[in-house]
């Protein structure tokens, strides 16, 4: 019995250890995502915001907290609505030939803004599991 309980304590010591591993690859991604000179947002396959970097946060004229569960749509003209969420829908198909830069305007109160948007979809085990925006102001 004392054997399988060192065994046991092994491999819960070896777990830990790769759990703990895990989270400071994650850390570490999450302060490059934060610190990025560009901005970037991320969305899940339906457009809604789940994190957006500082810079995200600068182009967007809103608070983080307020962007996070928002979607992305929300703050496109309305005029640009249905093409954006068309666009998205074939990003998220991977249907050939989607497009994935494009420009649109971002409107909000005191807000009126044309963007460069490229995507860039992210798949976790050959499914999508959200979506990557790089926002570029158009001068």
């Amino acid at each position: 019995m004392a054997a399988e309980l060192d065994e046991l304590k092994a491999i819960w010591l070896d777990l830990r250890a790769h759990v703990d591993q895990l989270a400071d690859e994650r850390q570490h991604y999450l302060d490059f995502f934060q610190q990025a000179a560009e901005a970037y947002l991320v969305t899940d396959v339906h457009g809604t915001i789940v994190d957006a970097n500082g810079p995200a946060v600068d182009v967007l004229q809103r608070r983080r907290r307020t962007l996070c569960g928002k979607p992305l749509a929300a703050l496109v003209a309305l005029e640009r609505r249905t093409e954006f969420r068309a666009r998205l829908r074939r990003v998220v198909a991977r249907e050939p030939g989607a497009i994935t830069r494009w420009r649109t305007v971002l409107e909000a109160p005191e807000l009126r803004k044309e963007v460069s948007v490229t995507v860039r979809l992210i798949e976790r085990d050959s499914a999508a599991a959200g979506v990557c925006w790089l926002l570029q102001p158009v001068e």
